[in-house]
């Protein structure tokens, strides 16, 4: 494994304890070092489509509002079960994350599992995501009875 994996996977490892962090209660304030994990631009894929967006004002009011959205429908963690990195060049990989999203509902708890597609670039020095690619979550949560 080469550095640029070691870091990307390092990269997630973060990653993931800042969204557990954001779906605890009471929520971490950690928004900035959420936002920090993208870059100045960047562009999301999923069913719903594809569009972009500056890492500015609001990306840092979008960030609550979905993990406030995940806490409404029951979630309680969102464990890392892996990364797999493929480098593109001495600054660039594409990492798939698999993802265990645990919920607890009604009394029921279970599990989700899914993984996203991450784009990555260091250009600028430090691991940045600037694209991701993402299945249907809305579609999966609504067949565990959680939407």
């Amino acid at each position: 494994m080469t550095a640029l994996s070691d870091r990307a996977k390092t990269f997630f490892i973060d990653y993931a304890r800042l969204a557990n962090a954001a779906l605890a209660d009471p929520p971490a304030d950690n928004t900035e070092a959420i936002a920090a994990c993208f870059a100045a631009y960047f562009v999301g894929s999923s069913p719903k489509g594809v569009y972009g967006a500056s890492n500015g004002e609001d990306l840092r009011k979008v960030i609550p509002q979905g993990y406030d959205n995940y806490r409404a429908v029951g979630a309680t963690a969102m464990n890392l079960t892996g990364v797999a990195v493929t480098e593109i060049d001495d600054l660039h990989a594409m990492a798939r994350v698999r993802w265990d999203f645990r919920y607890r509902k009604d009394g029921a708890e279970g599990s989700i599992t899914f993984a996203n597609h991450y784009f990555l670039t260091e250009a600028d020095g430090s691991l940045k995501i600037f694209a991701y690619v993402t299945p249907d979550e809305e579609a999966a949560m609504r067949e565990h009875g959680l939407m």
